[in-house]
């Protein structure tokens, strides 16, 4: 998956719960950007089984973040 190719998504793990977008995947992990209401932008790594294509009974309700904008490049942090 590239950035251009982003997908909205909800990702869980644990408590958390994180609307934003899929923007790239390798090494059995996917990458999520999202935006937080201060307006800064936040990614994370989460395991395949996380992360869900929002529908109906699951709606995204995310920040918007322009498709330009989602282009990285960026940063993920290997654990």
């Amino acid at each position: 998956m590239t950035s251009p190719d982003a997908q909205r998504v909800i990702a869980r793990d644990g408590g958390m719960e994180v609307h934003g977008y899929a923007v790239a995947s390798g090494g059995g992990r996917v990458y999520v950007v999202w935006e937080v209401a201060s307006g800064r932008r936040r990614q994370r790594s989460f395991k395949p089984e996380s992360v869900f294509v929002p529908g109906t009974a699951l709606p995204w309700a995310g920040v918007p973040i322009p498709v330009g904008q989602l282009s990285g490049p960026y940063r993920i942090r290997r654990r």
